[in-house]
């Protein structure tokens, strides 16, 4: 289902910013420049799934002029989706319906000038593997519709690290952008994977007016998960080094420890059970352990962190799978925000990962398995 069909899609990638179109986004191309403004509306996003996070990414995107926005989701609307966000109305008898379809007036009434696609499937990029064939080659079925659909970023929501791992090298390979984000209870993350040469303008030092060319190499989420150089200090972070290992005690809190080290957890808890924890006796110990293993792999400085916050992990193990308002609208406008900087290839975007903890207000980006920015060719 669309509102506008393929070849208008490809009209707006080789036109020129409208008249109406200028005077919808003054203000943006005031703040970005109508360059930035004309990539933005160039772009096509795939966003995967439509669960609660997906609600405020997509307002944002959409707001800001995006080209075209491709939305995949296989559910159906339940009750507890209605207390998620926006998309999904009661009064409109949006329970029962496909989410795709129940979500995608809503969309077309926040930005007329975007080209919407609905597909009410996750597949190829999620399968049910009791029903499909375990011989399907699924990353060269995802690559081939990425590549078809000429997707410039793919962002998946709420999704289990597996996916995630195997999305993200589909994108490498399609030569998309990658975004994985996800809340748990108060709890939520951002990873970007721009690719292996992403390139970006960024604003000159104070004595210099010439906008600086940049470019950086990013790491596929499986990188960041290889533990096999955590040994080597955060100084030697290109190699796979440890984002926290030889920081001071000062450094080292500024990067929000604890807030990471709940969602590497929560990943590897994942991991090892298919499954997030949900309260049950026992998920709280092995989450605690998970964690303070982590910490010590990782070599945080114990003056920094001398143990992993309880009251943190007792949240995760209770209401990893719990979806809050306030902490999707942080977490969704985080993101968004990100996508746009991407695409608008303005300001450095999250490089690599995000974890922020809402109710206490804490969060920072660490760096994982990435070198830094180096002057473009």
């Amino acid at each position: 289902m669309s509102s506008n069909d393929l070849d208008a899609s490809a009209d707006l990638r080789n036109g020129q910013i409208t008249e109406d179109e200028a005077s919808l986004y003054d203000r943006q191309i005031r703040l970005w420049g109508l360059e930035a403004q004309n990539r933005m509306r160039s772009s096509s996003v795939l966003l995967l799934s439509l669960r609660s996070l997906a609600h405020e990414t997509i307002k944002n995107l959409v707001l800001a002029g995006i080209g075209r926005l491709i939305v995949m989701d296989e559910g159906v609307v339940t009750e507890e989706d209605l207390g998620g966000g926006f998309l999904f109305r009661e009064e409109e008898g949006a329970v029962g319906q496909e989410r795709t379809a129940a979500a995608l007036p809503q969309i077309a009434s926040l930005n007329p000038l975007v080209s919407l696609t609905a597909i009410p499937t996750l597949s190829p990029f999620v399968r049910d593997q009791t029903i499909n064939s375990a011989e399907l080659d699924d990353e060269a079925e995802m690559v081939a519709f990425l590549k078809r659909e000429r997707v410039d970023v793919v962002v998946a929501c709420d999704m289990t690290r597996k996916e995630l791992e195997v999305i993200d090298g589909a994108a490498r390979k399609a030569g998309a952008m990658f975004y994985g984000a996800g809340t748990y209870g108060f709890h939520g993350y951002v990873f970007a994977d721009l690719g292996p040469s992403f390139e970006l303008v960024v604003n000159p030092p104070k004595d210099n007016s010439t906008l600086l060319k940049k470019s950086v190499s990013y790491s596929p989420l499986s990188a960041v998960l290889d533990r096999s150089n955590w040994s080597l200090s955060h100084s030697e972070s290109a190699k796979g080094g440890s984002p926290f290992r030889g920081l001071t005690r000062h450094s080292t809190k500024e990067r929000s420890p604890n807030d990471v080290l709940g969602i590497l957890a929560l990943w590897e808890f994942e991991h090892r059970h298919d499954d997030l924890p949900s309260g049950k006796a026992g998920q709280r110990e092995e989450l605690l352990s998970i964690a303070e293993e982590l910490r010590v792999a990782l070599g945080i400085n114990e003056k920094a962190l001398p143990s992993i916050a309880s009251t943190a992990i007792d949240h995760l193990a209770e209401h990893a799978t719990a979806f809050f308002p306030p902490t999707l609208a942080i977490v969704g406008g985080l993101l968004a925000q990100d996508v746009l900087r991407a695409l608008s290839k303005k300001d450095k975007p999250i490089v690599n990962l995000l974890a922020v903890d809402t109710m206490n207000g804490t969060g920072a980006v660490t760096r994982w398995a990435m070198g830094d920015m180096v002057d473009a060719a």
